[in-house]
């Protein structure tokens, strides 16, 4: 990432200010006695702190490049801040950069961030970009910490029938099926895998389970 500094909104760049600004004037009695220049100069990271919460803020709000241009802001000047590479990769991945995010999550890791919504979020990017067997060692340690997420066991059991690993798919898709009973396309994925096992009368069980959970919610 290059270190000069990305192009940042003018409102958000006004705000810094006035945030700022704001700090200044309550070092004014200091800065009377230490001098003029430093009543105006801003404290060191005032501004990375500012542009990270902001950006924070606009990942929250679904305002992704907003966000973008104020995170790579702050690695331009903190290139290990694990919260800006978290919230930064999980932009590029909502604005269709795959490869960037998934960059930027490896780094978060890298630098200290081991939690499972940073381990389900990337294994879900390994997952669209059909590379399965980090998908898979990913998914799982996001499991040892949050054993029964559903997400996370049903991308696992996505993961490894992509790679045919058939008995264990379908493990960590009824663990997922026990979390959400209801959840037509854990059925479905069965479905496919007793399919794929040459087991056809499991398959059309789990099918006309999928099926019917769908017919359900079409009724309501």
């Amino acid at each position: 990432m290059s270190s000069d500094k990305q192009n940042v909104n003018i409102l958000d760049e006004v705000s810094f200010f006035l945030h700022a600004s704001r700090q200044v004037i309550k070092k004014v009695t200091v800065a009377a006695i230490n001098g003029f220049n430093s009543l105006f100069s801003f404290e060191d990271g005032m501004r990375s702190h500012f542009y990270l919460d902001k950006g924070v803020q606009y990942t929250k709000r679904g305002r992704y490049n907003q966000a973008i241009s104020l995170l790579e802001n702050v690695l331009a000047e903190h290139p290990l801040q694990k919260d800006a590479l978290f919230h930064l990769g999980f932009c590029y991945l909502k604005v269709e950069e795959t490869e960037r995010g998934i960059e930027m999550l490896e780094k978060a890791e890298v630098s200290g961030d081991h939690s499972s919504q940073l381990y389900s979020i990337l294994g879900m990017a390994y997952l669209q970009s059909k590379n399965y067997e980090k998908a898979i060692t990913i998914l799982e340690k996001a499991l040892i910490l949050d054993e029964n997420n559903f997400n996370l066991n049903y991308r696992l059991g996505v993961a490894l029938d992509n790679i045919k690993e058939y008995d264990r798919a379908l493990l960590a898709f009824e663990k997922a099926s026990s979390l959400r009973p209801n959840e037509a396309k854990v059925y479905q994925s069965m479905g496919f895998v007793y399919e794929q096992m040459d087991r056809h009368d499991d398959a059309i069980i789990n099918f006309k389970k999928a099926a019917h959970l769908e017919d359900g919610k079409q009724d309501l």
